[in-house]
């Protein structure tokens, strides 16, 4: 049943996002002579920023990693970015000029004269204001009206010309052939920072040794143990559970069984593993008796590579993938009108490239 109820909550995620852009596209009454963002995303903002706020606060207090509160404060600020956005991203106009307030709170005041160009995307439009630009995000209540104030006050100065469109930026990858550039760049960005930290993460995981210094030191003694094809449960005396996660035809599973007596006091090398649906355990990094390794550091490490080293090569795969779709879609971007309408369409939706 909980899998179901899972399934059917990650069917609804996008139909509650699809709902959500879509109340905030409705249209909506704006106060005259202003552009703001809605009230929604204020409250949205606030929501998100509260829900991940707990959880940092508890884990920063708790024995979790580091990392673990970090990445909460890091989702919290999130909805705080919300929350300022909506407090100081506004304009206020009127028939001389307008004032243009930044996200840092920084107000501007221009005039419809020092406009010079716009550019207009599926989801924000520019404005070109001597050397700066300025956003009208489509969220934006009041934005089409002022926008349309703009391009009359334009025509009317410069004897009946219409505001200048660019469609090509500096920061354009397709050359002006496809809309919203600046959403692909991003979701390019987005894309190899992920690829990236998951290459570093499965070459870290993998290849980072295990020693004295990042393990857990313990005096065990042990009373049984099980045996495998693929692992080593060993059970001590004062009910803790340890395991050698793996093993191959290479390691000699015999010896284990000497120290399962009850009373050989060994020295252990773990570290703690708490699975979601099993008990608890430790996995053995190494056991050493009288001075001696039993088990060393470099035979667990050496398992530890060979188990783990098809990851190392999926993360690759993965990570030449990501950067193959990046440079096709950049190709076909810039020179849309060599490829059929088919080999298009496997990088971008209809309606991105512009006839």
């Amino acid at each position: 049943m909980s899998y179901i109820i899972r399934g059917l909550t990650f069917l609804l995620i996008p139909i509650i996002v699809s709902g959500v852009l879509g109340f905030l596209r409705q249209p909506k009454q704006a106060e005259d002579g202003k552009v703001y963002l809605p009230k929604f995303l204020a409250i949205l903002g606030a929501i998100a920023s509260t829900i991940f706020l707990i959880p940092a606060i508890i884990t920063a207090f708790s024995d979790e990693p580091l990392w673990v509160p970090i990445l909460f404060i890091l989702l919290s600020s999130l909805g705080a970015i919300l929350i300022i956005a909506f407090v100081n991203c506004r304009i206020t106009y009127n028939q001389d000029g307008f004032v243009h307030k930044s996200f840092f709170g920084i107000k501007r005041k221009f005039t419809y004269d020092q406009v010079t160009a716009i550019k207009e995307n599926t989801h924000e439009s520019f404005l070109y204001v001597r050397k700066r630009r300025l956003m009208i995000d489509e969220f934006s209540i009041g934005g089409y009206d002022f926008i349309k104030l703009v391009k009359k006050k334009y025509r009317t100065i410069h004897n009946g010309k219409c505001l200048p469109k660019i469609y090509k930026t500096k920061y354009d990858l397709f050359n002006g052939n496809v809309y919203n550039a600046g959403e692909f760049l991003f979701a390019y960005i987005i894309a190899g920072v992920c690829a990236i930290g998951l290459l570093t993460f499965a070459v870290c995981y993998t290849y980072i040794p295990n020693t004295p210094k990042n393990t857990i030191e313990q005096s065990i003694s042990f009373v049984s143990y099980e045996n495998s094809q693929e692992e080593i449960t060993l059970y001590s005396s004062d009910n803790k559970i340890f395991k050698i996660r793996f093993i191959d035809e290479q390691f000699n599973a015999n010896k284990i069984q000497t120290l399962c007596d009850g009373k050989t006091v060994v020295t252990t090398y773990s570290t703690e593993v708490t699975p979601k649906y099993e008990e608890s355990y430790f996995s053995l990094k190494a056991i050493k008796y009288n001075d001696k390794y039993f088990l060393s550091f470099d035979e667990t490490n050496r398992l530890h590579k060979q188990e783990y080293t098809l990851l190392v090569i999926t993360a690759i795969i993965a990570f030449f993938f990501c950067c193959a779709v990046v440079a096709f879609s950049i190709i076909i971007g810039k020179n849309p009108q060599r490829f059929s309408k088919r080999v298009i369409r496997l990088f971008f939706k209809d309606g991105y490239i512009k006839n």
